[in-house]
Parts: structure tokens; sequence; C-alpha cells
């Protein structure tokens, strides 16, 4: 019989540089992400984060210990799981260490980046779609897998703010001019600039956007930009 459902483990060498995997040379297999919240090519498992990005074991037993232990808090619930997908805009707690971590992007790699205060409590999501429910109600989906009823206010290419634990909207960012981004793609990837002007192309083309960054001005693709505030 032919094996079915995804591996559990993937070669290192080949994993998305995305990701920030260490040791691509040393060691050939990458414990996998399993199917969740997040995309595997765009994720790393929590077993990756504690043993080879944040150091804090040496085997995947020891991950196990710390998992089961409360070790690892992701957008303020325990996980268990040594698989369990980390991705992007994700807050990641360490109650042992008194740390506190969003997930973000360092150039293409996917990197824990420490928060503190309220920043610490704060998750945005990416508006990736929106539709109507038999009942008339506006049903919002983001990026991270999540859906929620929504209002007409919010759009595509949005950004919510929720508070976590308990995931109640603080607020709303409008895809707009004006507003800081994160560059999700492309060759300014891990890049916050001002938005200053969308740019419709015609036909198929995909919308642009005109941004400023520490690096002066560029142009990217609209679609790759996730709206972000001053607490980034």
């Amino acid at each position: 019989m032919s094996k079915k459902g995804g591996s559990n483990h993937f070669v290192r060498m080949r994993a998305s540089k995305d990701i920030g995997v260490v040791g691509r040379k040393k060691i050939k297999w990458l414990l996998a992400p399993e199917p969740g919240t997040h995309k595997k090519a765009e994720s790393i498992s929590t077993g990756v984060l504690l043993r080879d990005v944040l150091g804090r074991a040496s085997s995947i037993h020891e991950v196990k210990r710390i998992l089961h232990t409360g070790g690892l808090l992701v957008d303020g619930k325990k996980v268990t799981e040594t698989r369990f997908p980390i991705g992007v805009m994700d807050i990641i707690s360490e109650p042992a260490e008194k740390k506190v971590y969003r997930m973000s992007l360092d150039s293409a790699r996917l990197v824990p980046k420490e928060v503190k205060g309220e920043a610490a409590t704060r998750k945005y999501l990416k508006v990736t779609g929106k539709n109507t429910n038999k009942g008339g109600k506006i049903v919002i989906a983001f990026h991270d897998g999540r859906n929620q009823f929504g209002d007409k206010h919010i759009s595509t290419g949005d950004t919510c703010v929720f508070s976590i634990p308990d995931f109640k909207l603080v607020s709303h960012i409008k895809l707009a001019p004006g507003v800081l981004c994160l560059v999700m793609k492309g060759k300014h990837m891990g890049e916050v600039a001002k938005l200053e002007k969308i740019i419709e192309r015609p036909g198929s083309h995909d919308t642009e956007a005109h941004l400023t960054g520490a690096a002066g001005e560029f142009i990217t693709v609209r679609k790759y930009l996730f709206a972000v505030d001053g607490n980034y």
C-alpha cells in the first residue's frame, strides 16, 4: 500500500530560505510543521523553533518536555505538539524565560522578534478574504486561517489587531497611503516602509504600491504588503 499523508520530516537543505533554518549542511532532516494555521512553506514547527532557533533544547525529547510543562504559548495558548506550525505575526511566549516574541521577517527569514509591554499582547491579522454567509453576516478570513464575523468597513488587505489571549478586536488598520507596511515577499521582503500611494495597473497586471523606507523609495506589489502600526 502507498503511504498516505505528509511526512513528519523533510530535507533541511531543500527547506525554503524564508523560514530561517540553521545547520543546513550539518543535519540532514528537519521536523516539518503539521497542516494547520499557516502554510508549510511559510512556517516552522515548534520543535525547530525551540531547538534550532531559540536554542532552548538540544533534542526533540527536550522540546517535548518543555511543551508538556507549559513552556511555550502561542497567541496566549499552551502548545503541546512538536510539529505545531509557527508563522509570521504569531505571538510566542516563554513563561519560564519571561520573554515574548512576535514572529517577524528579517530580510527573507522568519525570525522571533522580542516585544514588551502592550506590543506583547497584540496580534496582527491580515484580511485575506471576505464573504457573506447564509444569514447575511460578513465573514472575514485572515492570513493564519482564522475566520471571524466583521463588517463592511473592513476590506481585503487591511489588518485587524486583536488582544491576546482573549482575541478581542482592538483596532483596524486600513491599507491606505500613510500607513506603515511590512513587505512580505519580493526584493524588499522584510522591510518596514511607509505606503505613499497605490498604483493601479491595466489589464491583468497586479496592483502595485509606492513606498518609502530606510533605503529610499521603491515599488512593490500591493498584495505583498502587511499593514502595521507604531507598536510593531
